[in-house]
Formats: C-alpha cells, sequence, structure tokens
C-alpha cells in the first residue's frame, strides 16, 4: 500500500497502473496481480487501507476524549483540525476515481460512512442533530479534498468550535441498561 500511495502522490490517478506500483514496490508485476487480482483489487485494498490509517488517528484522538458525551463525534473533530495537503487531495481524488469505476471501493467507503453515523447516533442523546454536525464535517472535508475550496486555518478552527459546541452542549446517549417494565 505504501508503493500504491508513492505512485498516486507522484504521478497521480492517471499514472497508477499495476506495473508502477510493482517498479515502486520492487516487486514482479505479476506479484501485484497475485496479491490484488488486479488494479480493481489493489484499489480496493488501498481504499480500505487509506480508511484503516484515518480510524486509527481517530481512535488515537478518541483515547483522550474517553468518559466524554459523543466521544467519537469529538474525536472526528479534532481530527479534521488538520487541513489536508495537496498529498491528500491527490489521495482523495485516486479514491474517488476508484469509486467510479469499482462498486467495491463504493461498498467499502459506504460501509465505512455508515458505521461512523449509526456510532454517532447511537452515542447521543439527539441523534438527528449530531448527525447534522457529522454530516458538515464530511461536508467541510470533501470540499477541501476535491480542491472546490480552502478554508484558512482561522475559519476551519471557527467552524469546527461550533461544531465541538454542538456535540459537548449534547449529553449523550444513556447507555446504562434500564430496568424493564414487565
Amino acid at each position: 500500500m505504501r508503493a500504491v500511495d508513492a505512485v498516486a502522490r507522484r504521478a497521480g490517478v492517471s499514472g497508477l497502473s499495476i506495473d508502477a506500483v510493482a517498479k515502486e514496490a520492487g516487486v514482479s508485476k505479476s506479484s501485484v496481480v497475485y496479491d490484488c487480482q488486479g488494479k480493481a483489487g489493489l484499489l480496493a485494498e488501498f481504499t480500505r487501507s487509506q480508511i484503516a490509517q484515518f480510524h486509527d488517528r481517530v481512535e488515537d484522538a478518541l483515547n483522550r476524549r474517553q468518559g466524554q458525551s459523543n466521544a467519537f463525534l469529538r474525536a472526528l473533530i479534532d481530527e479534521f483540525r488538520t487541513a489536508p495537503t495537496d498529498d491528500d487531495i491527490a489521495i482523495t481524488m485516486l479514491i474517488s476515481a476508484s469509486m467510479g469505476e469499482n462498486a467495491e471501493c463504493r461498498e467499502i467507503m459506504q460501509q465505512a460512512l455508515s458505521a461512523d453515523a449509526r456510532r454517532i447516533a447511537a452515542e447521543a442523546a439527539e441523534p438527528r442533530q449530531m448527525l447534522r454536525v457529522l454530516l458538515t464535517l464530511h461536508g467541510m472535508m470533501f470540499v477541501e479534498c476535491f480542491g472546490f475550496h480552502r478554508f484558512d486555518d482561522v475559519t476551519r478552527n471557527e467552524i469546527l468550535d461550533d461544531l465541538m459546541a454542538l456535540a459537548e452542549r449534547d449529553p449523550g446517549a444513556d447507555l446504562t441498561e434500564k430496568p424493564s417494565s414487565d
């Protein structure tokens, strides 16, 4: 996956090929084909890898938020405080292109985003409000990662501070089991 990342950052979506990845990794082209069953499989594995890396960073932030209401949503907000780099934008474009050509990549992304939404709704006292915060976070990320607009650091942090205030005001779901009324 490091080779896919390196090729994508250097050559962009159009330069990504099994041959280029094999050369970058120092392995044979047939080895890449065997491991990934072709370019579609390579892109699916890369998409999984990128999602896993993102969730690892969120888990680090989540460890700092343990015991707080809406801890997962707050951790996402913390993670989004770092503006996407040009390299991040190139990787987003690669994943986006792979979703356009590959149903498996779309399904991987759909499952990850759906799982995040379910988790946020389950942690919230007001799930719809917290899902709107999630939607705003993803909207900000998509606008920036697709190169449509870049927020300056002050504006980015003001928006994220507003979203964090909403997450902090929600007391979170009562996760204790309630006695049965039978």
